[in-house]
């Protein structure tokens, strides 16, 4: 049976994302950060280059922005009238294609990585790449990558460091 890799990658970040939303929401929306690239440099120790993995990301990113952008527009038009339900039910139909775009996205990353060949970078330096790219300053990039660790070995994805080991 093929393994699906993309359905890995999405199992994945669905278990890793609710223990991280508030963070990986601030780097979205205060450094316009990717939050599917954040989540693969967790999910895999070696990527293609950062370049590759924006190139193959890009056109379904715009898609995703846009989606979110009028998802965001209609939340503020509901502040205004919180009563009106066919707004309310329009806003969870852009929610769920959200959601969908954003798995689109990863799926276009899975892809950047299906051939190893061109996978020779460590994830932490492809996300320290990216970060720096959004000028994301020092101390969040460590703070993440920290939080992206304790993540990891509350969900058992991660051996703590053992210095008797190193």
């Amino acid at each position: 049976m093929k393994t699906d890799h993309a359905e890995q990658f999405w199992q994945f970040s669905l278990a890793l994302y609710p223990l991280l939303q508030t963070e990986l929401l601030a780097l979205q929306d205060q450094y316009n950060c990717n939050i599917n690239v954040l989540l693969l440099t967790a999910w895999r120790h070696v990527l293609a280059p950062l370049p590759v993995l924006m190139q193959g990301l890009s056109p379904q990113h715009l898609t995703t922005q846009q989606i979110r952008q009028l998802r965001r527009d209609l939340s503020r038009q509901l502040k205004d009238k919180p009563t009106d339900p066919l707004l309310a039910q329009l806003r969870q139909q852009l929610l769920a294609t959200e959601l969908t775009a954003e798995r689109l996205e990863q799926r276009a990353l899975v892809q950047c990585c299906a051939d190893q060949a061109h996978c020779t970078v460590l994830a932490t330096t492809v996300r320290q790449q990216y970060l720096e790219s959004h000028q994301v300053p020092a101390p969040i990039q460590q703070q993440l990558a920290f939080d992206l660790d304790q993540a990891l070995l509350q969900l058992g994805l991660l051996q703590p460091f053992d210095p008797a080991k190193a």
